[in-house]
């Protein structure tokens, strides 16, 4: 499964090389599947057809096209609209937590290290309290 998954990318990262060029396959001594743009000299390969099609050509409407490029337009705006209030959100909750974090520091004297059932030094504690300082400034700041 894993080689059909690397052969898969691998063929699709090449077939633009690939729409001019002739490609073989032949089974190796242990049984894999091979492909090459070059037959060996001793194995009886078989050429495969690799040539790209043409693109399909477009027979919609200039009017229409309009239409659906207004249409996709007012749902980006509705979809970015939406994401942004979402994210508005989040910073807020985010800016909540961060107070309160900072807040918890401040006041108590004696925390817990985070992960850890020790107590936080002078130092380790004026660090938690310097970092909360710079988490509400990043969430809060308008």
């Amino acid at each position: 499964m894993k080689s059909f998954l690397v052969w898969t990318i691998l063929a699709a990262s090449l077939m633009p090389a690939l729409a001019a060029a002739e490609v073989y396959t032949w089974t190796d001594a242990n049984g894999n599947k091979v492909y090459s743009d070059q037959p060996p000299p001793s194995v009886n390969a078989r050429r495969m057809n690799v040539r790209a099609q043409p693109a399909p050509q477009s027979s919609a409407p200039q009017a229409e096209k309009k239409a659906e490029k207004k249409t996709d337009s007012k749902t980006v705006a509705s979809d970015n609209a939406a994401i942004t209030a979402a994210n508005a959100k989040i910073k807020e909750q985010n800016c909540k937590s961060a107070q309160t974090n900072l807040s918890t520091l401040q006041l108590n004297g004696r925390i817990r290290m985070p992960g850890s059932t020790a107590l936080a030094t002078d130092a380790q504690r004026n660090e938690l309290i310097r970092q909360a300082q710079k988490d509400v400034q990043t969430w809060c700041a308008k």
